[in-house]
């Protein structure tokens, strides 16, 4: 992927853009080697391969139609079927003589491991959430560590997602100012990347359960604090009525998919789709699950696989039965990978 290409990757990140699927080797690898499969989001191949870089190892990228490893395999576009299809075409089992794939972690809701094995030879198995960690993970014997197994909806990454995420929405919103309103077009945005900042840095300080309920505080205080100086210095606190409507639509754009892109809370659009019985809108909504985690102990033997595979620790060590317990219910926010991975079907998604 040249420079343009990862520009356009970096700063459109929530669109797809899809880079060549099929088998490749990272430094001199050979038949003894690691095979680790990803999807064909090129920024994803970027950082596999760069965390890779030193070593010898083989990597698979499948089709996932140019979208991230999550979203894709959530939405039901990464499938085991598209793994078949990499380890087949490529004709892996010539080339190694492990029958070992090691899966994103982060494709766990959409992975059916049973079926690779089934129609491949080849067991898979998830590895580390972020591809940063896959070398220690490979020293460490394929077993992962507390950090390995959960995402972090941190500072970095917000910072990771601050630009590429708000980029095309200002775009286009500054694409317009500049036809039909270019004296506005400053101002604008101005206000659009200080609502970026106040919300991406300051979510979890923020009062609301939603993105959207965030965003509207947020805007609320910003032009209660506007209304309260134009009052003060000059006497109309509605001088700028129009500018208080703009700093609400756009503390809106911002806050769109605030609560699924920046923190571990389910996704404010998704959760309106359901209500309207909407099942998908192309590629950056598709239809899943929804509901609270739910446990049927009778079938739980204590296998701990959705404690590997939950990403934001929701699960906690077996009880004196040998059965899995919750650390943190509330945690869950319906990704489906312990659903879908869970091999006794213990676990799912009941109403709210």
């Amino acid at each position: 992927m040249g420079v343009m290409g990862w520009l356009v990757a970096w700063f459109f990140r929530w669109l797809p853009h899809a880079a060549p699927t099929g088998l490749f080797p990272v430094g001199s690898p050979g038949e003894n080697s690691p095979v680790l499969v990803t999807a064909n989001f090129s920024l994803t191949v970027k950082r596999v391969r760069a965390a890779l870089q030193g070593r010898d190892a083989w990597l698979l990228v499948a089709n996932s139609g140019g979208i991230n490893v999550w979203c894709a395999a959530a939405g039901g576009i990464f499938t085991a079927e598209r793994v078949i299809d990499a380890i087949k075409v490529s004709r892996l089992a010539e080339k190694v003589k492990a029958r070992e794939v090691i899966l994103p972690a982060l494709a766990a809701p959409g992975l059916d491991r049973k079926a690779i094995k089934n129609e491949t030879g080849f067991r898979a198995r998830f590895g580390p959430v972020y591809a940063a960690a896959v070398p220690a993970y490979l020293d460490a014997g394929r077993q992962k560590t507390e950090p390995m197994r959960r995402f972090r909806f941190d500072l970095k990454h917000r910072l990771d997602m601050f630009v590429p995420m708000n980029f095309p929405t200002w775009l286009g919103m500054a694409l317009i100012l500049a036809v039909f309103a270019r004296h506005h077009l400053i101002g604008a945005t101005i206000i659009f990347w200080a609502a970026v900042a106040v919300l991406y840095l300051f979510i979890n300080r923020i009062p609301g359960k939603s993105g959207w309920t965030q965003a509207a505080i947020s805007a609320a205080v910003v032009v209660l604090a506007w209304a309260g100086l134009d009052w003060l210095r000059l006497g109309d606190p509605l001088i700028h009525w129009g500018w208080f409507i703009a700093t609400f639509a756009i503390f809106f754009a911002v806050g769109f998919d605030l609560a699924g892109i920046a923190s571990a809370r389910k996704s404010d659009p998704e959760q309106l789709m359901l209500k309207l019985g909407i099942k998908s809108l192309g590629s950056l909504f598709s239809e899943k699950e929804h509901g609270e985690i739910a446990i049927d102990r009778d079938k739980c033997d204590g296998c701990m696989i959705c404690f590997e595979l939950c990403p934001v620790g929701v699960y906690g060590e077996r009880d004196p039965d040998h059965k899995v317990t919750f650390r943190d219910q509330e945690a869950c926010f319906a990704c489906t990978a312990c659903v879908k991975q869970c091999p006794k079907k213990a676990l799912s998604l009941a109403p709210e």
